[in-house]
């Protein structure tokens, strides 16, 4: 049986916030080798404090959330919020696009 999850990955230095995970910081990271990788997704909730979202990350991989596919991992990583489905700018509410993730293929 195999699942997806979804894990933070990061630049040696910087978080996995997109802002600095940048895709320039991660093509370069990539290039070297040096990709490092955080927690597993453990929840999320695109509605949760008023649109800005929630998310629960575990360092422990039977902790993670489970996707049955691909898409279905990537569905939930640009979930957006319904309670303010825009952000100020005019563009989607989708709050864990906040972090960089990459989705796992998990074969058991």
């Amino acid at each position: 049986m195999s699942y997806y999850v979804l894990r933070q990955i990061m630049p040696p230095g910087r978080s996995a916030l997109a802002h600095e995970a940048t895709a320039l910081a991660l093509t370069l990271a990539a290039t070297a080798g040096t990709i490092q990788y955080g927690p597993y997704l453990q929840s999320s909730d695109p509605d949760a404090h008023l649109g800005q979202g929630d998310e629960t990350w575990t360092d422990d991989l039977s902790e993670a959330k489970r996707f049955a596919t691909f898409l279905d991992a990537m569905d939930c990583w640009k979930a957006q919020s319904t309670v303010r489905p825009f952000r100020s700018d005019g563009r989607p509410n989708r709050p864990l696009t906040a972090y960089s993730v990459q989705p796992q293929r998990i074969d058991e």
